[in-house]
Order: C-alpha cells, then structure tokens, then sequence
C-alpha cells in the first residue's frame, strides 16, 4: 500500500513537471488549478492501473504448482470504472504440491486452497474433495489422511468452483 502511495505521488508530480516545462518552453506561468487537477487525475489514473494490474502480476508471481481456480472481482460507485469493468480484488489458488490421496480412500483428495488477496494476509485451508459426488469440506486443521477414518465432524458443500474439482480430481 505505501509502495502504491509512492508510486501515485511520483505519477503526479511527474505529470505537473511535464505541463510546468511546456508552460516555461512557452513562456507563460501554468495555471495553478491545471496543475492541481492535471495531479488528481494522475493519482486517479495510476491508482485504478494498480488495481486493475494486481491479480496479472500476482499470479505471475506464483509457482508453477499454483493454479488460480477462480478470480473474485468486485465493483462500487466510489470507483466508477468499476462498474463497467470490475476489479480482480481475491484469488483463489489451490496448491497442486499439496495434493494427497489415500489408499483407504481412493475417492478421495486432499488439498490447500488459498485465498490471495490485495492489501491483506493470505488465508489457507486445507480441503477434503469428495471427487465421486463432487463435494468438499473444509477439514480441521490437525486432521491428515493418514487415518483410516475421514473425521466425521465434516460439513459438506457443492458449491466450490468447478476448476477446483478438476485439480484435485485428475489422476
């Protein structure tokens, strides 16, 4: 985020030097709210590019174990564009490195699915995908398939994305 700030300041007085420059070559004194306006649209504009360009450059970043199963956009009136075109703000990456199945239970995957998101911590979990009836439940953080047993305290659900089945399910 201070990266961001930095980068917007720069933008702008980049933007004001270049005008300031032109107004000098001309002889004449730029108007004070051009410059200040001309800073206001740099800041906007750099700032929507830095949003815009986030979720390319972060999974770009990722190993090559990583894959991005779905992208989560958002949009509000405080960012018009965005409403035209919603920002990728969360990616949601499964780590194919974390994979293990079971001899005990050949149905069955287990996974680490990450949450990766702008400006904040990234979240894992580790899932448990049931590939015959394509469901899965988030398991207990201590819990491992090791066991002969799937701990029984598992809340199913159907609603992950597709892509995440595939992952988890190839053989």
């Amino acid at each position: 985020m201070l990266l961001d700030v930095v980068i917007a300041a720069c933008a702008a007085l980049a933007s004001v030097g270049v005008v300031m420059a032109g107004f000098r070559l001309t002889g004449r004194k730029a108007p004070r709210n051009l410059l200040m306006a001309l800073a206001a649209v740099a800041i906007v504009g750099v700032t929507a590019t830095l949003r815009y360009q986030w979720a390319s450059n972060t999974e770009q970043l990722l190993p090559p174990e990583m894959v991005v199963i779905e992208r989560l956009t958002f949009s509000n009136l405080i960012e018009p564009w965005s409403v035209v075109h919603p920002v990728t703000s969360r990616l949601v990456v499964v780590d194919r490195a974390s994979l293990r199945r079971h001899a005990a239970h050949p149905g069955f995957s287990m996974v680490d699915v990450l949450l990766v998101q702008r400006d904040a911590d990234t979240l894992v979990a580790r899932h448990l995908i049931d590939c015959r009836n394509r469901r899965d439940a988030v398991m207990p953080a201590d819990a491992d398939l090791t066991a002969d047993d799937l701990p029984g305290d598992l809340r199913w659900g159907g609603d992950a994305p597709a892509a995440l089945y595939d992952v988890a399910c190839q053989p």
